[in-house]
């Protein structure tokens, strides 16, 4: 466990640092104020944006209206999934196929395109067979870019409203978020990924002559790139169908360690942001130190129990050992069981097989993917955790007495249903997920272990699509017609049915004017809100999901006893 509280540590050490930096860096650059003097790096920035504003047609200053900016983002976003459904619909008649030559079926690019512009990443395709060399490394690439900068505009946007009470613009947010954000800092992540050993090349293949005698072919790509936006934008789609347990993808004990960081640095950089633009750090403090404390006490719980080992397996040879299964030797049990730890959390990029954990680990990938304020997806993790924010204060509120608040503004009717839409959108469309699977295809084992196993790789699969995390048990065969097109639809309803309500609420809060601090207004920024926004976020959690929780994980723990 030495090994587990040094990396934590080391972790924390460095990425809350990177993240204030980040985060005063994205409050400086987003904050849409008129007529401020602007840093040599803006002046620099603006110079690449101008063309591109002036080419599409683009006012970066005009201020759009709740339905103006979802209608913006949806919109785009639709476009660019139009181009790439095409590039994928006519892969083997473009350029650069590389070593595929496959005709992808129509439900298959359904779910590719709903799950790469969600920011969900969920995979049923392998790509070392399925995608070519253009589809790989550029309409992927494009998409996560794209869906990436689309949930951080959402989350700004939302943030912005609440606080500063403005929405800003959907395309000057986007193109802003991929030129100052996305693109710069995945430019420095792929230089040291490649300085690190990951191939970063053109070169579909290259071949050799083994020890054997044998020639062998071995598929390489830019990978350090196309790892850095993974990461870097929460994306979690892999360039390999091993994702980051390939050694292209994640050679060494160090990569892992820097992966770790990417997938964790911008949602902390947000909080920052809230912070700065409410000119009150001690709210991000406080938002940190309940959000931190969880993500550590499931990295020590879930490191503490693999390296424990398996119980029954422990008992036939009748000696403790680690359980290595599904795991990468190089990268080791920590870090196998943390960054295990962190993919329902962040983003659904895993270094290990998921099956082959604890079930705790299952138990709190499914807490965490039904939760979503833990950080959560790029941009809309933020606005999850105002959310909870906005639920504790309304309670309060009414517990004191008064009109609840939130930053200063009143809680009201339309707040409320906006903020119940985002808690309940994804159970309802999990529950008729499962329910709908269970009916069309049930589990016909006579083995108990499979079936409650069986309910559990559904829950995780529907669960992890809604939330836009994209990680998944595996064991399924969910490359088929049902599974393929189920999962866009729930992916796609999921996503923009949230970001509309998260966008709405934050034009909401702009419209409304700020009140002034008061000897009755319960505070947000204090150690005891932290408390009860914690349980506020837990227990809302808990009585939407607990049957079935029940009925999947907590069964599978109660017959490792």
């Amino acid at each position: 466990m030495l090994e587990a509280f040094l990396f934590i540590i080391l972790l924390l050490t460095i990425t809350l640092p990177v993240s204030y930096l980040i985060g005063k860096y994205i409050s400086i650059h987003f904050d849409n104020e008129k007529n401020k003097r602007l840093s040599k790096i803006e002046l620099f920035f603006e110079k690449i944006e101008q063309p591109i504003f002036k080419v599409c047609n683009i006012d970066p200053d005009k201020q759009m209206s709740g339905k103006e900016y979802f209608l913006s983002l949806f919109l785009s976003n639709m476009v660019i999934s139009g181009i790439a459904f095409l590039c994928l619909y006519f892969q083997n008649v473009l350029p650069f196929k590389g070593n595929v030559n496959y005709q992808l079926e129509l439900p298959l690019i359904l779910h590719i395109l709903s799950s790469l512009i969600t920011n969900t990443c969920q995979t049923h395709h392998i790509p070392e067979l399925h995608l070519t060399h253009l589809s790989n490394y550029f309409i992927m690439p494009l998409l996560m870019f794209y869906s990436s900068a689309s949930g951080i505009a959402t989350g700004l946007a939302a943030m912005r409203g609440a606080v500063l009470s403005k929405l800003g613009n959907a395309y000057a947010d986007v193109i802003k978020s991929m030129t100052r954000i996305l693109m710069p800092f995945s430019l420095i992540t792929s230089i040291i990924f490649a300085g690190l050993g990951m191939p970063n090349t053109f070169k579909p293949s290259i071949e050799y002559t083994s020890l054997e005698n044998v020639k062998q072919k071995i598929i390489t790509g830019p990978i350090a790139a196309f790892e850095a936006i993974k990461l870097f934008g929460e994306n979690g789609l892999s360039c390999f169908n091993s994702n980051s347990a390939h050694p292209f993808e994640n050679p060494t004990y160090l990569t892992n360690f820097l992966e770790l960081v990417c997938i964790l640095i911008v949602p902390i950089a947000l909080i920052f942001t809230l912070g700065f633009w409410l000119k009150n750090l001690k709210q991000s403090i406080i938002i940190l130190c309940v959000l931190i404390s969880v993500l550590v006490f499931e990295f020590t719980t879930v490191s503490y129990f693999e390296l424990k080992g398996n119980p029954f397996i422990n008992k036939i040879t009748e000696q403790s050992s680690p359980n290595w299964i599904g795991k990468e030797t190089r990268l080791g049990i920590v870090g196998s069981s943390i960054f295990g730890a962190a993919v329902s959390n962040v983003s659904g990029s895993s270094n290990s097989s998921l099956d082959s954990f604890y079930p705790l680990v299952n138990l709190f990938g499914l807490f965490n993917l039904s939760n979503q304020s833990i950080f959560g997806v790029q941009g809309f993790g933020l606005v999850f955790t105002i959310n909870f924010i906005l639920y504790t204060a309304f309670f309060i509120g009414l517990m004191l007495g008064k009109t609840p608040e939130l930053f200063g503004k009143k809680i009201e009717k339309n707040e409320i249903i906006l903020s119940s839409i985002l808690l309940l959108l994804n159970p309802a469309l999990v529950f008729i997920g499962i329910i709908t699977t269970l009916i069309l295809y049930p589990d016909n084992s006579n083995n108990f272990y499979n079936h409650v196993h069986y309910f559990t790789r559904i829950f995780y699969e529907f669960a992890s699509g809604a939330a836009s995390n994209g990680s998944g048990l595996e064991g399924l065969s969910d490359n088929n017609t049902y599974w393929n097109l189920s999962l866009a639809i729930v992916m796609f309803i999921a996503r923009y049915g949230a970001m509309a309500a998260m966008i709405f609420l934050g034009y909401s809060f702009a419209n409304k004017s700020s009140l002034p601090l008061t000897v009755i207004t319960f505070r947000t920024d204090t150690i005891l809100f932290g408390f009860i926004f914690l349980f506020m976020s837990f227990i809302s959690t808990i009585l939407i999901y607990i049957p079935f929780l029940a009925l999947g994980p907590l069964i599978e723990i109660l017959m490792y006893r």
